[in-house]
């Protein structure tokens, strides 16, 4: 346990040097947090696509997190867990853990559809990878238009997700989500969402989604970590219901999981 400004990384790693690495952010919600099992499941198969062999175990993990948590006395935020190869690829890797506050969230969040950059299904998509160079150039082009995030093509043109958050819309009476296979990341606020739809008896399908079934939706929201359900008000200038009757049900009901998963 050390002061964050006391860290430090050889200038060797290979995270610094490559973005050769995974990461995880996990929500604290009352001092604890939510599905940390299903995102430790998600962390060893990065590390086995990534190949990196982690330095810790996951109990250590578990209680690292937990030191972190309680010694920032962190209530409502954000844990993230780092692993990156170690300086040389065969090597035993190396992992941080860190907590910070939820992000801020505008009070009217608009999302851009990028231009720059397109999301390449296949094993690496379903990796959080620490290289983020592509989603960092899609942010600033989103910013740079006023909106809140950028929304990702893959390389048939079809939506993806948001450069750090899953994207469903409610269009012709049901919930829908890009698949995984189309180059999503397997969420764990998605799968969460999913289940929350599937107990409100609310339809859900995961389905191709066109750039314009998007722009033509009634009702659109994100799901992360961070951002918990977080309903949008426009994509590329065009107005829409938020949040809408879907939404604020998928809102309730996540409100209701946090409160029973949160937990060490």
């Amino acid at each position: 346990m050390i002061p964050e400004d006391a860290a430090r990384v050889p200038i060797g790693n290979r995270g610094f040097l490559y973005g050769d690495g995974c990461f995880e952010t996990i929500r604290i919600h009352r001092g604890a947090p939510f599905r940390l099992e299903a995102h430790f499941a998600r962390l060893r198969s990065a590390l086995e696509v990534l190949r990196i062999e982690p330095p810790w175990g996951f109990e250590d993990l578990r209680q690292g997190a937990r030191k972190v948590v309680e010694a920032n006395g962190v209530v409502e935020g954000l844990a993230r867990i780092t692993v990156v190869a170690g300086e040389r690829p065969t090597t035993r890797g190396m992992a941080t853990i860190t907590s910070r506050a939820l992000p801020e969230i505008p009070s009217q969040p608009a999302l851009h559809v990028a231009a720059s950059i397109r999301r390449m299904s296949g094993p690496m998509s379903q990796v959080k990878s620490i290289a983020r160079g592509a989603e960092a150039v899609a942010l600033r082009e989103a910013e740079a238009e006023g909106a809140f995030d950028a929304i990702l093509l893959n390389e048939k043109g079809r939506v993806v997700e948001t450069t750090a958050r899953n994207v469903f819309l409610v269009s012709d009476g049901s919930l829908q989500t890009p698949p995984i296979y189309e180059g999503a990341l397997p969420g764990i606020t998605r799968s969460a969402v999913l289940e929350i739809a599937a107990r409100a008896k609310i339809r859900a399908r995961e389905m191709f989604v066109s750039l314009d079934r998007l722009r033509g939706a009634d009702e659109v929201f994100l799901s992360g970590s961070g951002v918990g359900v977080l309903s949008i008000t426009s994509v590329d200038g065009r107005r829409m219901e938020a949040p809408g009757p879907a939404t604020r049900t998928i809102q309730d009901g996540y409100a209701t999981m946090l409160d029973a998963e949160a937990k060490w």
